[in-house]
Order: structure tokens, then sequence, then C-alpha cells
């Protein structure tokens, strides 16, 4: 680092050190650096190592420690997989997640936030990049090797390679599932460190197909467990400089495993893929113990004295999968579905000192919104694309300021058709069934009313032909 190796110039006996003064207050020693007394060939000396050692940093492109006031924040995304609003007591759930809810209570919690899509790929894919997942070609789930052309781009701008360009130290820990092929890895997307699985899901015990960067490796343990140690880690050896952390849960994905389903322990003939009152057991010990990952992670920010200098963002990649049972379903739906308990998920975003403790968000923001949020927080905005999609809400979340309306778009074609929120108006349409809900009256979408709102529906309608026409792969 920059201020080490000036340091270590100075320190050469190019100065002479006067340490017999004492505080007239306090009677401590003082040190002090006297006047130099050097000769010309010494200045020239010091002149000219100190300017190889600027010019060594600017070439190398290492930045100097600065301190942590001094520091962009560092930013640090914790994503759950499956996880729906109606699992999470801190939600009106049925489990309870103590250091989760105790996040929020420190933090913002959303009530209206959404991911692009109603499945992993194409969510993450937003997030990343920024903008609508289909301008990438990403709009279903990637099923690992079976489909070597799909992925990112490395060529395609993302939001780790901002910061890292930018002087972050970059790391994601778990689930990447934006392209199985090495072409694709995290690495190339400007990643320093990435250890983890490349497709959908993976067996929480057995992680012979995972990477260490590019290199195919067991990691033996518990995977959850495995995220949230070296995501741990990463933040430790990082604590002095700024640094993007992703935390890609695999959890509460199925197969729904606890830390006692070892391979030896299975039952067989027994699917840990099932929704039923076996594996619902199992998936509230998953998310239980996820929550406490979360909280170390939190610790571990304030042992290092690093909280308030450190946003940290919690959301679901999608909405829930079944587990929930009926009585604390708020939403129609769930994964794989454009109804609102598809992508409306969990979300809290905590900053002691910078997010206001306790504070609620009703308004509609959306995951590849994170991206612009990020880099305005980090001083970053002209390096930022100029052509995303997403919308910073910074003034909204550090100052509770209004985040304004705007039209979204849930494009999930063929499967599912398209989905679209104006307002508290929101619309899906599948080939010709056109329905319309008025989320304010009925949040649980049970009745269309397309028929009473023509002007509505056809406008609507219309927004939906132009989105789908523009928003294609390339543009």
């Amino acid at each position: 680092m920059l201020e080490c190796k000036l340091k270590s110039i100075f320190r050469r006996g190019l100065f002479s050190e006067v340490s017999n003064a004492s505080s007239p207050l306090t009677g401590n020693r003082l040190t002090s650096m006297a006047v130099p007394t050097m000769s010309p060939a010494s200045v020239v000396l010091v002149w000219f190592k100190t300017t190889l050692c600027l010019l060594a940093c600017l070439v190398g492109g290492a930045t100097p420690n600065l301190s942590l006031a001094d520091r962009p924040p560092n930013i640090v995304v914790i994503l759950a997989d499956d996880l729906g609003c109606c699992d999470m007591d801190l939600y009106g759930g049925w489990v309870k997640t103590p250091r989760i809810k105790e996040m929020a209570q420190q933090g913002m919690l959303f009530t209206d936030f959404h991911t692009n899509s109603s499945v992993c790929s194409p969510t993450r894919a937003a997030f990343l990049t920024g903008r609508y997942q289909q301008r990438v070609g990403i709009v279903d789930v990637i099923v690992g090797s079976r489909e070597p052309e799909s992925g990112i781009k490395p060529s395609v701008p993302t939001l780790p390679r901002v910061l890292k360009d930018n002087g972050y130290a970059t790391g994601l820990f778990g689930k990447w599932h934006c392209g199985y092929q090495d072409a694709y890895n995290p690495t190339h997307h400007g990643f320093d460190e990435f250890v983890g699985f490349l497709n959908g899901a993976t067996d929480y015990h057995q992680h012979g197909a995972w990477r260490v960067g590019l290199e195919k490796k067991n990691v033996p343990g518990y995977s959850t467990h495995i995220i949230t140690d070296r995501s741990v880690d990463f933040i430790k050896r990082n604590q002095d400089k700024p640094f993007f952390l992703y935390v890609s849960h695999a959890a509460v994905h199925n197969p729904y495993q606890s830390i006692e389903d070892t391979p030896d322990k299975r039952n067989k003939g027994e699917n840990p893929n099932r929704i039923n009152d076996k594996n619902r057991a199992k998936y509230k010990w998953m998310l239980e113990d996820m929550d406490q990952g979360v909280g170390k992670i939190l610790d571990t920010l304030a042992e290092l004295n690093l909280a308030e200098n450190t946003l940290v963002m919690f959301f679901s990649d999608n909405g829930a999968v079944g587990m929930c049972p009926k009585e604390f379903r708020k939403y129609r739906g769930g994964k794989f579905s454009h109804y609102e308990g598809g992508h409306r998920v969990p979300a809290i975003a905590w900053w002691p000192g910078k997010v206001a403790p306790g504070t609620r968000s009703d308004k509609l923001v959306v995951g590849f919104d994170l991206f612009p949020t990020f880099t305005e927080i980090a001083g970053l905005t002209k390096h930022t694309p100029a052509n995303l999609d997403g919308k910073s809400f910074k003034s909204h979340l550090l100052e509770q300021q209004d985040f304004p309306d705007r039209t979204i778009f849930f494009g999930y074609e063929p499967k599912l058709g398209t989905a679209m929120r104006r307002g508290d108006w929101k619309m899906i349409i599948k080939q010709n069934n056109v329905q319309l809900f008025n989320l304010q009256n009925d949040p649980r979408e049970t009745t269309n009313v397309a028929s009473q709102n023509s002007e509505i529906t056809q406008s609507m309608r219309q927004a939906i032909e132009r989105f789908k026409a523009e928003v294609t792969p390339g543009s």
C-alpha cells in the first residue's frame, strides 16, 4: 500500500526524531518529527524515491490506505434462494428468524420489493447487470450443462466489474447460476474470488462439482456453513479496503437437507425434493440455520468496527415454493408464477448510522435497482453504464425521500407470458388471456377487473407489446 511505502522511505534515518517532550496537561510522552536537516543530495534522493513509489502504485493499481471514514462504503448482498414473504415471522410467516428480524429493526424493511423474475437465473442476471434480463438473453432457468450457450457474456458490464475497476475487493460465495461453462464463470465478471457452484442447486453435503475460481474442486462441509464462513473470512482479510461481498445462499432451495442428512444417514427411497411434512421440518431448520449465518456476518462487521461503513442488503431471488402452511400465505402464487407470490420477496437494508432504524418502505423497488443504487452510494455514478433500466433509490434509503412510481415489466415468455405493474395496477398476459388486478384493493389478486376498466386494459396491453418488441437480446 502507498502509505506503507512512503513510511518506509521516511523511516530510514532521513529525519531525526525528537522524543523528549511531554504534554503539559497529561504528562504523556510526545513524539514529533524534527525539521529535517538534509543535504541537497538527500532532498533529491527522497524526491526520487517518493516519485518512484507513486508511479509504482499507480501502474500496479494500488490505492492508498485510507481511514475508515474516508473510504467508500463496503457493500454486502445476502441473497436467499426460494424464500417467500410467507416464510418468515418478520412478514407474518411461520418460521422465526430473530437475526434477520433484528436486522430489519435496525434498518429498513421493504414491503413492495420485487425480483425481476419469479425464478433464479433471470433474477440474478437483472441484479448483476442493472438491466432487464431479456437484454442478456436469460428469461428462464439455466439448466446447467444442458444449455452450454446460456449465460452472461463477459463483455456485458456488471456491478462487480464496476466496483472492482474502482478499487473494491470483490467476492462471491455460493450460487452463481448465470452460466455453467467456464466462459461465464464469475471470475470473468469482476469477482476476485469465487467459491461455490455454477448451476441452480447443490447437494448440501457433496460438493464435488463446486468451483474455486475456475478450478473444479471438492469443498467439504455443509453448504450454508461454507458460504457463511468463507464470507466471514473474506471480510476479515479485506477489512482495510472497500469490498463488495455477494453471499449467495443455496438455502432454502431443495434438496431439503439438514446438517444431519449426510450421505451415510439417508434413507433409500426418500425424496429430498418433495414438499411434504417431513421435508417441511427440514426446510424450517435450514431457514433458521441461514438466519444464524446472517447474524454471524453482521456480528463480524460489528466486531471489526466496519458496521457503520457497510451497507448490507438481504433479499430472496424469487417467491416461495409451497412449504409455507396455507394460513400464512399472503399472496397468490409462488415460484414460477407472475402473481405477487412469485416475485414480491422479503428485503431488508441495514447500515447503522446511515439507514434509520425501524424504517419501512412501501414503494415499488426492483432487483435491478440495486446496481445504480450501490454505485451512487459508492460515489461511482460516472462509472455506471448509462443504459441501465434500474433506478437508484439512494435518497429513499438514506433520507426517506419519495421514490417515484414507474412502469415495471416481469417477462417470462413463452411459459408464463408477461406481467406489468403501473402504480396499483397489475396486468398479466399470456397469449389471449388478460388479467387485471388493483393491488390496493385486491392484494391477493382474486378478482380480474379487466372488463370493467377497458381504457386501462388497452393502455397496459399496448405497453406490454412495446416492451416485448423493444426489450430483446442485445438491446
